[in-house]
């Protein structure tokens, strides 16, 4: 009797969120760590308490040894959302799903925008990268002769 197999097509389902766990959201922590910490004068500890992570790691987003894999600041729409989830988080007046939202958001952006196509991914992402960069990414224009 043969051996049941994992079918194919679930590994394609769970693969563009594992893309978006592994690559965005640790983007998103550095940035927001790196401009909580240098741009409004918060503690390590107080900015490792709002995004859930420890100082330790924190200290590593600061310094760009984390979470610096892909360039999210350099799309307009996103660094528009990165500036509001900053300054809500900076200032109190984000209220929990809000910034869940703006994540959300921030890496729907940077999925239509073709933020994985313009970068190098791992072997293991690959596949999926490619998928995403199909699917979103407009055809090159031709021009007319």
């Amino acid at each position: 009797m043969e051996e049941w197999q994992f079918p194919r097509c679930l590994e394609l389902i769970a693969q563009p969120c594992e893309l978006v766990v592994k690559i965005i959201i640790p983007c998103i922590r550095a940035i927001v760590a790196r401009e909580l910490v240098l741009n409004h004068n918060m503690t390590q500890v107080k900015v490792a308490e709002i995004l859930g992570v420890t100082q330790g790691a924190v200290s590593q987003y600061v310094r760009g040894y984390r979470g610096s894999s892909v360039d999210l600041e350099k799309v307009p729409e996103i660094r528009k959302l990165l500036d509001k989830l900053i300054n809500g988080l900076a200032t109190g007046s984000l209220r929990e799903d809000e910034a869940m939202k703006l994540v959300c958001d921030i890496c729907d952006t940077a999925r239509k925008k073709g933020v994985f196509c313009r970068k190098p991914i791992a072997k293991k992402y690959m596949r999926i990268a490619d998928l995403i960069c199909y699917r979103y990414m407009p055809e090159p224009e031709t021009k007319s002769v």
